[in-house]
């Protein structure tokens, strides 16, 4: 059954997908369930099967997604690729004139007048057999994506903004390379925290020990420090004692606090990268940074978009730190070539 459809896959063409997944407990995501529409039949595959997972997912070459970062997340974990293509619903939306996180349903019901069904996303997607609820959402998930794309797709070409739309598909399998979690809590805590550079290098070497002890573990990054808990390391902890003193597990001390240390204190070599420069602008950076905000809000309005689309407000930031200019954006230069 599994090659008989697979032989029927073409990868040239497009198909709505979508997965299920489980990750409350764990750093990677747990497979649960792949859905995907061949030739108008619904399919519902049981990828945490692994060889199931394996045989099916890179066999589907360009996909129709909505709002898919962890579907492409999911994609990556398992086959170790990219596909070669991405068509997600929700960026179209947003370039057709709806709001710049509308959801599927909302789409659903504005596009088609259907109300689809509620309340199964959160349900365990592990458990089996799956309810006959479960199975109706899961198509449902999938059953308007290729009728969402062809409607949005002549949408967005009538505005002018297909260029602009695949400039935003490739930047998001791009962006499948790119794990920015710790930089953005590192930007953060040092801000929030006012910490000095000595702190901060220190903060950087614990991050880059968190998610190796997170991934080794395959724990979630938080069960292994939480902010406050990363913030009391680094400015109040000099030597093994002083773990237990910021009210540490006792427990976890004990298995990890020596490591931990060797990170902080730069014995750990794995854990000694130079930390991101720290965005923090200047009087002459202020103003460029503002003089662009205010050049991308109006070319948003021009085009009748959410500024976001061209360039969000923390990479606005850091571009004019690093004295960039809006016409090495992408997305601005489609903009431009799209006459907005």
């Amino acid at each position: 059954m599994a090659q008989k459809l697979l032989s029927r896959v073409n990868c040239r063409s497009f198909y709505a997908v979508d997965t299920e997944f489980e990750r409350s407990r764990t750093f990677y995501l747990n497979p649960a369930l792949l859905q995907v529409s061949v030739d108008d039949t619904f399919y519902l595959v049981d990828i945490a099967i692994k060889e199931l997972a394996e045989l099916f997912l890179p066999a589907f070459k360009k996909l129709i997604l909505h709002s898919g970062s962890e579907d492409l997340e999911l994609w990556q974990q398992v086959t170790g690729a990219k596909p070669e293509a991405v068509f997600d619903t929700q960026v179209a939306a947003a370039l057709a004139g709806y709001s710049l996180h509308t959801s599927y349903q909302n789409l659903v019901e504005a596009e088609f007048d259907v109300s689809l069904t509620q309340g199964m996303s959160r349900s365990d997607w592990l458990q089996r057999p799956l309810s006959d609820e479960q199975k109706a959402y899961a198509v449902e998930d999938i059953c308007y994506l290729e009728d969402l794309q062809q409607q949005l797709s002549t949408q967005v070409s009538e505005r002018g903004l297909m260029t602009l739309f695949n400039v935003l598909m490739h930047q998001q399998l791009d962006n499948m390379d790119q794990d920015v979690h710790n930089e953005k809590l590192f930007q953060k805590l040092v801000k929030s925290q006012r910490l000095s550079n000595e702190q901060s290098v220190r903060l950087w070497r614990l991050l880059l020990w968190r998610d190796q002890l997170a991934q080794n573990r395959n724990k979630p990054r938080n069960w292994i420090l939480k902010p406050p808990e990363i913030v009391a390391v680094v400015q109040q902890v000099n030597q093994f004692e002083d773990l237990f003193e910021i009210g540490l597990y006792p427990k976890f001390v004990k298995y990890n606090g020596r490591s931990l240390l060797a990170a902080l204190q730069n014995q750990d070599q794995s854990c000694d990268s130079a930390p991101p420069q720290t965005i923090k602008l200047n009087s002459r950076q202020g103003q460029h940074f503002q003089a662009m905000k205010k050049a991308v809000k109006e070319k948003a309005q021009k085009a009748d978009i959410d500024p976001a689309l061209i360039i969000n407000n923390a990479s606005l930031k850091a571009l004019a730190f690093q004295q960039g200019d809006l016409d090495a954006l992408p997305t601005w230069q489609a903009l431009v070539e799209a006459g907005f």
